[in-house]
């Protein structure tokens, strides 16, 4: 009783802070439909030191980048159609204006924004991307000297006082338009109404907004993803949609269309529904961004019976536990028999309860056809593999075109009998027949001409898990290691590192080629060239993985780049 004096007061608090925190009506996500079945946005600008450094990295790269772009248009122009000319004048047109504004300060010139928020998103169906601009009547010049230089001008319409550019591309059409202090482009069918083209272009606004609502930042919080870039693909929602009668702008793109608008009949609706809510939504967003440091992550969401089964199934590939190495290091999971045992089991389960939709009939054939070609006995060394991994240290060309290359790496092969992998190599290769091989960890050279056109020393290591082969001089030294590299912890059934390297060794591939091919491709090949040697410079390490989650199948992107 004594708190109640204090209640009327503390609410009010709370209702003037909350009105203090109100969302952002200018923002392009205050223009998403709280129901989009699929959205892509920023709620914060990248950090301006962020900025700074990919302006640096356009003006390195875009030289390169647009001189690739020019020679293919020319491939283009030499056999394009009539009606395709204005588009590659246009084209060329856009890049001779980005040869001159390399960096996004210079953008800014052209009326874009460096420190843009950005939404990609769904009104119904129809696709919608919203920009802001720096300046809205510098960007109307920038339209306008693109349509100078290409010869033509893009046609325009208006709804009420809003102008628009249009290109009609049969059946479909193309809008962009300047709304407010932000760039609006869509899809729409080419008999759209004004109120569907008021909703696309945002005039007509959404009763709710995806803002209002903040699914985006309940996003955030489930999956560790920040403000500089999150969104979803609601495959539920896209289901319900195809198989309900449409309503609203889905239902003027179906009839423009000649769609069917009964949707489906109450069997087919259940069981695309039920596939559906298996794996309910595609989830992604960045989780860091700074000058030196991307993390960046996707997640198929996945019915948690279904996950659970999958995840125990895969486990993670071996060396996964430790730090990946060389240029290209590659590792996957590939446990047979448990993959073979998964695949039954779903196999089973559509055969107990077969899909009576006649669009999905073949489903029940093709289940049906898996199991049969599966369920057989798998004898070993295939049957006792459970992963494998590949780790490139060092690759160059011959000194002559002749010559072979100069390869060092490693290859492991995980299984629960590498003694039989190794009788069976012994039988297949005759160099091999008289190798003794101790599953103790320790390197042994194999005979000169094991491997076929390379020249390297090789050597081979065994451990009771784990076969494993090293080419190269010296890379006998570190094969003990590599073969008892730990797997990780979690299930990550695939895993690729690389390093900057990886792309100097393409450049260095790249200029070696040239002289073989004609000299009208020579300058191609170079641009490439140049821009495989700029992502070098970039580039420090970059890693991805896949890994089973309790809740679906997780894919994750660290890029580390240089100062």
């Amino acid at each position: 009783m004594r708190i109640r004096p204090y209640l009327a007061p503390a609410c009010a608090c709370v209702l003037l802070a909350a009105c203090g925190k109100s969302a952002d009506t200018t923002a392009p996500l205050a223009f998403v439909p709280a129901d989009t079945p699929y959205v892509y946005a920023n709620i914060e600008p990248a950090p301006k030191a962020v900025i700074e450094q990919w302006s640096r990295r356009m003006h390195e790269y875009l030289p390169a980048a647009l001189g690739v772009y020019s020679r293919a248009l020319d491939r283009i122009d030499a056999t394009a159609k009539p009606d395709a000319v204005h588009a590659i004048a246009a084209a060329r047109a856009l890049i001779d204006t980005l040869k001159t504004h390399d960096t996004l300060d210079k953008l800014s010139e052209l009326g874009l924004k460096p420190d843009m928020r950005v939404a990609f998103y769904g009104v119904g169906l129809a696709p919608v991307l919203r920009m802001e601009l720096g300046d809205a009547d510098k960007f109307r010049a920038t339209i306008a000297d693109i349509e100078r230089k290409s010869g033509a001008a893009l046609p325009t319409a208006k709804i009420g006082d809003q102008a628009y550019w249009y290109v009609d591309a049969g059946g479909v059409v193309g809008m962009l338009a300047i709304e407010g202090a932000q760039l609006v482009a869509t899809l729409a069918p080419a008999q759209a109404s004004d109120s569907l083209k008021r909703t696309l272009f945002g005039i007509d606004r959404p009763a709710k907004s995806l803002a209002d609502a903040g699914d985006l930042d309940a996003l955030a919080r489930q999956y560790g993803y920040t403000r500089f870039g999150e969104g979803f693909i609601d495959i539920v929602k896209i289901a319900e949609r195809l198989t309900s009668p449409p309503q609203g702008s889905d239902r003027e793109i179906a009839t423009a269309f000649d769609l069917p608008t009964g949707g489906s009949d109450a069997a087919c609706k259940a069981e695309y529904l039920d596939i559906a809510h298996k794996f309910p939504r595609l989830v992604m967003g960045v989780g860091e961004l700074s000058p030196q440091r991307v993390r960046v992550g996707a997640q198929l969401e996945m019915q948690p019976a279904l996950a659970t089964q999958l995840a125990a199934t895969l486990g993670a590939a071996p060396g996964t536990g430790a730090p990946g190495e060389g240029i290209v290091d590659v590792a996957l999971s590939v446990p047979v028999l448990k993959l073979k045992d998964f695949l039954i089991v779903q196999a089973n389960a559509v055969a107990a309860k077969p899909f009576t939709c006649a669009s999905l009939a073949q489903l029940n054939a093709g289940f049906a056809d898996l199991k049969a070609k599966i369920d057989i006995t798998v004898p070993p060394p295939a049957s006792d593999l459970s992963g494998i991994r590949f780790t490139l240290d060092s690759f160059a060309l011959g000194a002559t075109p002749d010559a072979k290359p100069n390869v060092t790496g490693k290859l492991l092969m995980a299984t629960d009998n590498p003694a039989v992998v190794l009788a069976m190599s012994q039988m297949a290769m005759p160099p091999l027949k008289d190798l003794k091989l101790a599953a103790d960890g320790k390197p042994v050279a194999l005979p000169a001409g094991t491997i076929p056109y390379l020249e390297q020393p090789a050597f081979a290591a065994m451990s009771a898990k784990a076969l494993a082969v090293a080419v190269g001089t010296g890379e006998d030294a570190g094969l003990g290691a590599y073969l008892n590299a730990p797997a990780a912890n979690e299930p990550v059934f695939w895993r690729m590192h690389f390093s900057g390297k990886f792309y100097g060794m393409l450049a260095s591939a790249f200029n070696r080629m040239q002289a073989m091919l004609p000299a009208d491709k020579q300058a191609e090949l170079a641009q490439q060239a140049k821009m495989m040697a700029t992502y070098e410079n970039w580039i420090r390490f970059a890693d991805i993985e896949m890994v089973a989650t309790p809740t679906g199948i997780a894919l994750r992107e660290t890029v580390e780049q240089n100062p």
